[in-house]
């Protein structure tokens, strides 16, 4: 289940790499639990069943999570909690979760920039495709606990 991956990958559990092979070298990149930033989008799987908290540690490094889905923050905040994750970026209400508001978002995690500057490349990306206005599109998006 989708959901229990990502939850598991927050936690730290199930730690992979990958190979791509491309000219002229491998690139590895590690994944899952291995991860900096764990990502979840789709529907709110939290709004209609529960599952058993899956307990994580911090361990050498934190991982964020980012999740689109209805009302993240208040579905998935005890799960991530449990996880030993730190939220960067969520959604307080009801929303469409599309692959341009993660660009966004992670377009900001790349340049290394702060968690409301992500926050506010989201809100922006989403206000441009569901024309909700801006002040709306801020309010749907929250970082952070």
């Amino acid at each position: 289940m989708a959901v229990t991956d990502f939850l598991s990958a927050a936690a730290g559990i199930a730690k992979e790499k990958v190979s791509l092979n491309m000219r002229p070298g491998a690139v590895s990149i590690v994944i899952a639990g291995d991860a900096d930033l764990v990502v979840y989008v789709g529907h709110d799987a939290f709004m209609d069943f529960q599952i058993a908290p899956i307990a994580g540690h911090r361990g050498d490094k934190v991982r964020q999570t980012i999740v689109l889905a209805c009302a993240s923050k208040s579905f998935f905040a005890s799960y991530i909690r449990q996880t030993g994750a730190e939220p960067l970026l969520w959604t307080t209400g009801l929303m469409a979760p599309e692959a341009y508001t993660l660009k966004a978002a992670l377009d900001g995690w790349i340049a290394h920039e702060d968690d409301e500057a992500i926050r506010r490349r989201a809100a922006q990306a989403y206000d441009r495709y569901q024309k909700c206005g801006a002040r709306a599109a801020l309010k749907l998006f929250a970082t952070n606990w």
